[in-house]
């Protein structure tokens, strides 16, 4: 049976990951109007409430990804150019600047869920390789209550405006079975990807 992940505030199904289509695939699609109900009034203001998340996300994304890097050790800090660029990440959901408000949220939510998963992953990481880097665990801890808090607006704006109850999501790459040097350079690539993808969003909303 499928595993189901709920976001705060949020009654309907919203990700169904389904392990037999393997990392780094879409599930497939599935109708728009799937039942989509809230358990409380979205904001009348989300739409400013998504931008300043992103620009808020933006902000620090730059600030975590030399944070974690540092944090790593050599060789990362003198050669983060070549192993923190997120550019080899396989499957990753796309976004595109000139589709409409709600593709764009679709896609967004997509991303914004990806980031969420792969951030878990590294603060699991995170917590065996470096566990007394307190400071490393708040950043990361606090990036994803803000994930969090983007996609259930997200959501929401879907859900009311063009009744979507359910959204397709992307496998992030799993790290459990690599070595430790795979664990924090794919950590590094996450957030490497994640700098530059963020900031495209901020721009584009």
């Amino acid at each position: 049976m499928a595993p189901f992940y709920w976001l705060p505030g949020i009654l309907s199904l919203l990700l169904v990951l389904h392990w037999e289509y393997g990392a780094g695939n879409p599930l497939p699609n599935t109708p728009d109007k799937a039942t989509c109900i809230t358990d409380h009034p979205c904001a009348s203001n989300l739409m400013t409430q998504i931008k300043n998340q992103l620009e808020q996300l933006n902000s620090s994304a730059n600030t975590l990804l030399v944070l974690y890097y540092t944090a790593q050790g050599e060789p990362f800090h003198k050669e983060e150019g070549k192993l923190c660029g997120g550019q080899n990440l396989t499957n990753f959901p796309p976004f595109h600047t000139n589709g409409t408000e709600k593709d764009k949220l679709v896609e967004i939510y997509q991303i914004i869920a990806y980031f969420n998963t792969s951030l878990g992953s590294i603060i699991q990481d995170q917590k065996t390789l470096n566990p007394e880097d307190r400071n490393l665990h708040s950043q990361l801890d606090s990036i994803v209550d803000t994930l969090e808090g983007l996609l259930s607006n997200v959501f929401c704006h879907l859900c009311n405006e063009y009744q979507v109850g359910q959204v397709d999501v992307y496998y992030s790459p799993y790290t459990s079975a690599k070595d430790i040097f795979k664990k924090k350079k794919l950590g590094c690539q996450l957030l490497g990807k994640y700098e530059q993808v963020i900031a495209e969003l901020a721009q584009d909303f």
